[in-house]
């Protein structure tokens, strides 16, 4: 279902809400393709209320979701709202539990550990193995490293092509000669899924500047990407720039945006830049 205006969706209209009334509210915008990749679980939690960390936790057991270490992951209140990142990070590699907060944010972060556990546990394990061993200063001030795991944490989004030469027109910021020109090829042969917990809460209300950090992934056949993402930060080369991500405008992808069947909406070039990446980027 593609998006049909940019203002008065969820997020706008959610003020003085309950959990429960939000929730019932967002189920219509569940259907819209920012949401594929975690619609399957959010479809199977109740509609008549807010999802309960029981509800979370009883598709954590069914998906046999883990950390790295291979401890079980489980849902539990977050007891402290201002959790320090190596509290938090720390705590979800030691133990499997993971501080849960009744808002989107967090709900939108249990559902990725159910649709990319792979991707969720490395992404968890760098944060700790790099906190653990820069101590304060890394919580401080994070490093490159850990910038990008942020991002795609945060802001992520994975796009498989079995075609290279379109996601190279994504490196170089084509964006009418990708999604005009190339328009049927894009839909035959890219994949777009969104993996950051915070632009999916973004999603609620989508907006001309929304924007993710892609992983680029030329892949065979579009399988569970889960593993080849997990893979591709599980490098360390990837890590070393936030440039290896590819920004990309969320709005321009075919389906997800009925403007953006006029060519003319790819001409506001403050949304769609016309933007630098240096030749060689790190990827596996």
């Amino acid at each position: 279902m593609p998006v049909k205006y940019c203002r008065g969706n969820l997020q706008n209209s959610a003020a003085g809400l309950t959990p429960n009334e939000q929730w019932i509210a967002a189920r219509r915008l569940l259907a819209t393709p920012f949401f594929d990749a975690i619609r399957s679980s959010l479809l199977s939690l109740s509609p008549a209320h807010w999802p309960h960390l029981t509800d979370l936790n009883a598709l954590a057991v069914a998906n046999q979701l883990q950390n790295v270490t291979g401890a079980p992951l489980r849902f539990v209140a977050a007891v402290d709202s201002g959790l320090s990142a190596m509290a938090y990070e720390t705590q979800i590699a030691v133990s499997g539990n993971v501080p849960t907060r009744q808002n989107w944010h967090d709900l939108f972060n249990a559902m990725q550990w159910l649709a990319y556990p792979k991707t969720k546990a490395v992404i968890n394990a760098a944060h700790a193995k790099l906190l653990a061993s820069g101590g304060q200063a890394e919580a401080r001030a994070r490093s490159i490293p850990r910038d990008v795991l942020t991002m795609v944490d945060e802001s992520g989004m994975i796009v498989a092509s079995t075609d290279e030469s379109l996601l190279q027109l994504i490196r170089d910021f084509q964006w009418k000669r990708l999604f005009v020109d190339r328009r049927d090829e894009v839909t035959r042969n890219m994949r777009f899924v969104l993996v950051g917990h915070g632009l999916l809460e973004k999603s609620l209300s989508p907006f001309v500047g929304l924007t993710a950090k892609a992983i680029l992934l030329p892949v065979d056949q579009h399988l569970n990407l889960d593993e080849p993402a997990a893979a591709w930060l599980c490098a360390e080369a990837n890590l070393w720039s936030a440039r290896n991500l590819a920004p990309l405008p969320l709005l321009g992808i075919p389906g997800w945006d009925t403007r953006n069947h006029d060519p003319r909406f790819y001409d506001n070039t403050d949304y769609f830049r016309p933007g630098y990446r240096p030749p060689s980027i790190g990827r596996t």
